[in-house]
């Protein structure tokens, strides 16, 4: 982890991409900065991250270079440090992908608190959770209700390529159609709000 992050990029549990790159002659931070979101969740995580003035926040042009010379910044991370599987009927393994079934069982619930919870009492300074999509925003404003984790929630889509109505709905170019879309366009406005009353207070708040 990134102890000196300004931003926390949340998602689920670590994905494909990001196991693929698990060499051992690579250490954690640099296979997170070569794999975290990686394929067309980047450039869509990106875009979602600049229109809501998280580059601004940060001083950068774009939340391009978060991957790049801007690594330092950013904390790439999941509710679920370590990667996660659940069987599926025909008895196959995926990747989980259900955060709110997180609070259902014990044992999630404790890697929860072991890993993530435990991680975010190590960020120096408050932060700004970007949670990636519905699932991982219930469950860090229910950590940040119950004060085990400090600092800011914003939502934002799931950047997944197959979420590109939602994050078009998020980004503003198409009109929510149920309930699903209207969340992005609340949460939008709301992260929005959010990443401008930091950066106006930002010397305060640090």
């Amino acid at each position: 982890m990134n102890p000196k992050a300004e931003v926390v990029i949340v998602g689920i549990t670590p994905g494909n991409s990001q196991l693929k790159g698990e060499r051992k002659e690579l250490d954690k931070r640099e296979i997170k900065r070569r794999n975290a979101f990686a394929g067309s969740m980047r450039p869509n995580l990106v875009n979602m991250l600049n229109f809501i003035g998280v580059n601004r926040l940060l001083g950068i042009e774009s939340c391009s270079t978060l991957w790049e010379e801007d690594f330092d910044k950013v904390d790439m991370t999941s509710l679920l440090v370590e990667a996660t599987y659940e069987l599926k009927k025909d008895g196959m393994k995926e990747m989980f992908r259900h955060a709110q079934k997180i609070a259902k069982s014990e044992k999630l619930t404790r890697m929860l608190e072991e890993g993530f919870v435990k991680n975010c009492g190590r960020y120096e300074n408050p932060v700004l959770y970007v949670a990636c999509g519905p699932g991982v925003y219930d469950v860090l404003k229910k950590l940040q209700d119950e004060k085990k984790i400090e600092g800011f929630v914003a939502g934002i889509a799931h950047p997944s390529g197959a979420n590109t109505g939602r994050i078009q709905c998020y980004l503003g170019k198409v009109e929510p159609k149920d309930q699903s879309y209207q969340w992005c366009v609340e949460k939008a406005k709301e992260a929005k709000n959010l990443v401008s009353f930091l950066r106006i207070h930002e010397s305060n708040i640090k």
